[in-house]
């Protein structure tokens, strides 16, 4: 018994980070999807790309710019960083491939978490990303776009847009200090914020701005896919 104990708990360590259960305070409806294109084709290499709404509006613009070259995987998801869930679901997005490139994202959900939370949420899914990806993998972080104001004449919303400055600002040193790969969204957004949006204080944008960000996504990708070994 002392030996199957000693077995057991390691490996719940390994597998969970902790056996003990740990609050996580979630939206009141909470969703994920999850996308795997052309399945059979092995022919081409795969991208994956993680993150929440935003990534899903720019994901059928940057997998068309990517389709002579890669087929893409989407998982999308309103998981805050800190639920465990979205570990559990993200290897579930990785499946059986060994994708060619990650790409990742997570800052507009779990506005409830500090920045200290958010840092330990982060750093904790970067590690989980390097030791379930391929070896050849490069992983690709975009920063959180802005966040629109409702109020008129203001252009951005002063309590959950500075949350989403710190969280950038956080994401930079920690995909620094791991050798990852950041696309600034947050700057390629924000000077035209109103222009792109989908309508005053919402987060989504028109199709011309996730056009945009596709463009942007899909050339840095694509230089990564054409340089790898």
């Amino acid at each position: 018994m002392k030996n199957r104990i000693r077995i057991i708990l390691p490996l719940c360590l390994l597998l969970f980070g902790s056996c003990i259960t740990t609050k996580v305070i979630r939206e009141d409806t909470e969703w994920s999807d999850f996308w795997w294109s052309h399945e059979s084709d092995v022919s081409k290499p795969r991208v994956l790309f993680i993150g929440n709404s935003i990534t899903r509006g720019y994901y059928p613009a940057v997998s068309a710019k990517l389709a002579e070259k890669a087929n893409c995987d989407r998982y999308s998801t309103s998981r805050s960083i800190e639920d465990l869930a979205l570990l559990q679901e993200t290897k579930i997005a990785m499946g059986k491939y060994n994708h060619t490139v990650i790409h990742f994202n997570n800052g507009l959900h779990g506005w409830h978490l500090t920045g200290e939370q958010y840092e330990e949420g982060l750093r904790k899914f970067v590690r989980f990303l390097i030791a379930q990806k391929s070896r050849d993998c490069k992983l690709v972080y975009s920063l959180t776009t802005p966040v629109s104001s409702k109020e008129p004449g203001v252009k951005l919303d002063s309590e959950r847009n500075t949350i989403v400055m710190e969280r950038n600002s956080i994401a930079l040193k920690v995909m620094k200090e791991n050798g990852i790969q950041v696309i600034d969204l947050y700057g390629l957004m924000e000077p035209e914020l109103e222009k792109y949006n989908s309508s005053k204080g919402d987060l989504h944008y028109k199709r011309e701005g996730y056009e945009l960000m596709a463009d942007h996504i899909s050339r840095e990708i694509l230089k990564l896919i054409e340089n790898r070994k």
